[in-house]
């Protein structure tokens, strides 16, 4: 599983601070990605053999693989009918003002079927898309699953690697992830001083001048710091990972009384 580096070649950029090793893997970050979103891109090769994209909507069963509610007139299920296999390119969203590219995204690669009897596939379908219930029975729409084989992950710049099936549909969804963005915000809006904590105390940064939490998951916080020399990435982790999202204050507030502790 590879991990955040420079990207492109040449020099490789410092190596991130603290710990490394309590990042995610990545296909617990490809099966969380899945769930958090709701749109997608789908390709499908056409009679001739060219890839054809169509914007699809979709939701996620347990395992994590996208069910997908089209109609038989499309080009895509033309397509399909013709030649199962497909990928599907999910992308998270992009801050305002960020580079698209530093963003996660992952393209899920394997074959579609047209399930006989959904069942609680298409309750997890209408669940995400509501609007979807006034055409979900008429006779020429069906749902799909996509039964994924590999997973192409991209977590930022130089983050990539490839996650088979077996474990994509055995990872866990992130259950900090619901409440990640509102934590990191509030951290970063309240809380700098205890970021610069982390860096410093723990993470080993002690020419730091400020940080800025950038991430949060069940297993620890990433952080983006500054020091006199260049930005540098640090990774600090919990104690255990977390089982739900309330656990991330008591973790995070944890994690300041032992960098308090370590600095004396």
């Amino acid at each position: 599983m590879s991990r955040p580096s420079q990207h492109g070649g040449g020099q490789a950029g410092p190596p991130i601070a603290g710990d490394p090793s309590t990042f995610p893997p990545d296909a617990e970050l490809a099966r969380t990605l899945a769930a958090a979103q709701t749109r997608a891109t789908l390709s499908t090769l056409t009679s001739e053999g060219y890839p054809y994209g169509s914007a699809v909507s979709y939701a996620v069963d347990g395992t994590g693989a996208p069910i997908l509610l089209v109609s038989d007139m499309a080009e895509h299920t033309v397509n399909v009918r013709g030649d199962d296999r497909v990928s599907l390119l999910v992308a998270a969203e992009t801050p305002d003002g960020a580079d698209p590219l530093s963003t996660a995204r992952m393209t899920l690669v394997g074959r579609m079927h047209l399930l006989a009897d959904p069942g609680e596939r298409r309750d997890a379908y209408l669940a995400a898309h509501p609007y979807a219930s006034y055409y979900a029975d008429f006779s020429d729409f069906g749902f799909w699953q996509l039964d994924v084989e590999q997973c192409r992950f991209v977590g930022g710049f130089g983050h990539m690697s490839w996650v088979d099936g077996t474990a994509y549909a055995a990872a866990t969804v992130d259950p900090v992830a619901v409440a990640a963005e509102a934590i990191i915000a509030h951290m970063n809006a309240d809380h700098a001083d205890a970021n610069l904590s982390y860096a410093t105390a723990l993470a080993g940064l002690t020419d730091a001048t400020a940080a800025h939490m950038v991430g949060i998951d069940r297993h620890g916080i990433t952080l983006r710091v500054e020091t006199p020399d260049a930005p540098r990435m640090a990774r600090l982790g919990f104690p255990e990972a977390l089982s739900s999202a309330d656990e991330a204050r008591p973790a995070v507030i944890a994690l300041l009384a032992q960098a308090r502790a370590q600095a004396g």
